[in-house]
């Protein structure tokens, strides 16, 4: 072993061979920092598996454990109600509900879903493997179709109407208040979400270029007014691809980020907006329990700190699919599912933290080892150069 050292010792200390030894220890050094920092750049606690499910999901709700959902599943223009729940076989998986109507909407929380079809249809629902529950509100007149609801099962938030006229109402048991429309009639409404002091509404500018499709982002404050109809406030209206998902939030400075095609806001209590990221194309977001965001949009998977300038680009473990949709936090996971939602992606975000600190303070100590043994070669020629040893 000595012999070997002494050898290797004299080939570093040849004039001719130091030149090339030191190009390539330098190459070694850097092959090595580049190799290192693009494997910690691929997310770690990402799991794949495939759902049974053949279409688009539209619609998601998961139940605080993570386990069991509620989802409107698209397939050819038709949409349906399905539930991931424990099936007989004793595993977890997705079956088709018959609410014996034709379902447009889902909303609540928790245990407690609600859901609504055309014709003023109601149901509610506290297990995904249970039975649905039909309510029969008592609409003023003839039901109207149902566009989006929110709330838990003895009150909540109705969007109600037509393509060309909506009213938001809230209900209280069985009792439904007056409806409330937005004084612009150009302005639609298509989304509502209960939150601290009230709801958030999204909608869209229906005054735009037909041919350009929905456009504007719409952003309304709805609060409750007993057995009247609601008050609704404007707190922005923008120009852009309009807003497509309301994510409430809970023991935080804010109550809602609210997410379009351009662009991601977040609302404070005092009904206040901030921007909070600039991202063309998003099409899909949930927030974890740090409050990190997490979005997909044209480019692929993005995480974003409320507060920081930039979003980090994520990449995924190779053979994971970044066309992704239907973004939520589920339990301590973020879900997303494939476009034709027949694979579900869940993304441990503490896997995230835990790895990549573990993956940087291992590449930080062998970089630092290399440098020592460089050091520890070149002092070692330097002083048998100088007979110092």
């Amino acid at each position: 072993m000595a012999n070997t050292f002494e050898r290797l010792f004299a080939f570093i200390e040849s004039p001719q061979e130091r030149p090339w030894v030191a190009m390539g220890a330098l190459a070694i050094f850097f092959l090595i920092g580049a190799s290192w920092m693009n494997q910690a750049q691929v997310l770690p606690g990402v799991s794949v598996s495939e759902t049974g499910l053949n279409g688009s999901i539209t619609d998601i709700i998961w139940d605080d454990d993570g386990m069991e959902a509620l989802a409107l599943v698209e397939t050819n223009g038709q949409t349906d109600l399905f539930a991931r729940t424990l099936l007989d076989s004793g595993d977890w998986g997705w079956q088709a509900l018959d609410c014996g109507c034709n379902v447009t909407s889902i909303g609540g929380g928790g245990d407690e879903w609600v859901i609504g079809g055309q014709s003023g249809w109601m149901g509610v629902l506290t297990s995904a493997g249970g039975e649905i529950s039909p309510r029969s509100l008592n609409w003023a007149g003839e039901g109207p179709d149902i566009i989006a609801l929110d709330g838990g099962i003895s009150s909540g938030w109705i969007i109600a109407g037509d393509s060309s006229v909506q009213h938001v109402h809230t209900w209280n048991g069985l009792e439904v208040s007056e409806g409330a429309t937005y004084p612009i009639s150009e302005i639609a409404l298509n989304d509502v979400v209960e939150v601290a002091g009230g709801a958030l509404i999204i909608g869209y500018d229906r005054s735009s270029n037909p041919t350009l499709g929905m456009s504007s982002e719409v952003l309304i404050d709805a609060a409750r007014n007993s057995s009247s109809a609601p008050h609704l406030t404007l707190l922005h209206r923008g120009a852009g691809s309009p807003f497509h998902t309301i994510v409430p939030m809970d023991d935080s400075s804010f109550i809602a980020i609210i997410a379009g095609g351009d662009a991601i806001y977040a609302v404070t209590m005092d009904r206040n907006i901030h921007r909070v990221v600039d991202s063309i194309g998003i099409k899909s977001i949930a927030i974890d329990s740090d409050e990190v965001i997490w979005f997909v949009n044209q480019n692929g998977l993005y995480t974003h700190n409320i507060g920081d300038e930039n979003s980090a680009e994520i990449v995924l473990p190779n053979g994971v699919n970044d066309d992704l949709l239907g973004a939520s936090f589920s339990g301590d996971n973020v879900v997303m599912f494939s476009s034709d939602a027949s694979n579900r992606v869940t993304i441990d975000p503490s896997a995230q933290h835990s790895v990549l600190r573990s993956l940087s303070l291992l590449g930080d100590l062998i970089l630092v080892m290399t440098f020592i043994g460089f050091a520890g070669f070149g002092g070692h020629a330097l002083l048998r150069k100088h007979e110092l040893i």
